[in-house]
């Protein structure tokens, strides 16, 4: 039996695929991170064998991840937004359009909402608007809701840091 994928299909793949590169980027830029800033508390090695599995079980999930979105009938444009349509709640969003996401549900939740002020009332994701047309979350918005400090700001700490190694103690 031959499958026939239509445009919209075509869409939702490239979405999927978006989304994903999207999830791996950020959990790749979080452990770096982690490692740049002295907190991890693994070798190099482990990290590696980490990102790794990471990185299999997205691809473990991408089959289910398309069959269980298109079963549920999710309406995704293809540059990566969903239309809010009256009883729609978050948690179903994030449930029809990203059913198996390899990132926590609130962080998600997190996201969607600080990439999307003007379709909630007080950032409260229980009191959305229909009608909105909202941004589902990249790499760029869940590094925002994971990490609290930009890089730069890292850096700069982890500069000072070295200059007063370097400062005259007196007993």
């Amino acid at each position: 039996m031959k499958s026939t994928k239509t445009a919209g299909d075509n869409k939702m793949d490239k979405i999927r695929r978006a989304c994903l590169v999207a999830l791996i980027s950020a959990l790749t830029t979080a452990l770096f991170a982690a490692a740049m800033a002295g907190t991890a508390h693994a070798d190099s090695l482990s990290s590696e064998k980490a990102l790794a599995r990471l990185v299999k079980d997205i691809e473990l999930l991408r089959p289910a991840l398309a069959a269980s979105s298109e079963a549920a009938g999710a309406t995704v444009t293809a540059d990566g937004y969903y239309m809010i349509r009256r009883g729609d709640s978050l948690d179903g969003i994030i449930a029809r359009v990203l059913p198996q996401a390899p990132v926590r549900k609130n962080i998600l939740r997190q996201a969607i909402i600080s990439a999307n002020p003007h379709a909630f009332k007080r950032k409260n994701p229980n009191w959305m608007y229909a009608g909105k047309r909202i941004k589902l979350p990249d790499s760029d918005d869940i590094h925002k809701v994971i990490f609290t400090q930009p890089s730069n700001k890292l850096d700069k700490a982890k500069a000072a840091r070295d200059e007063r190694k370097n400062w005259v103690h007196f007993p």
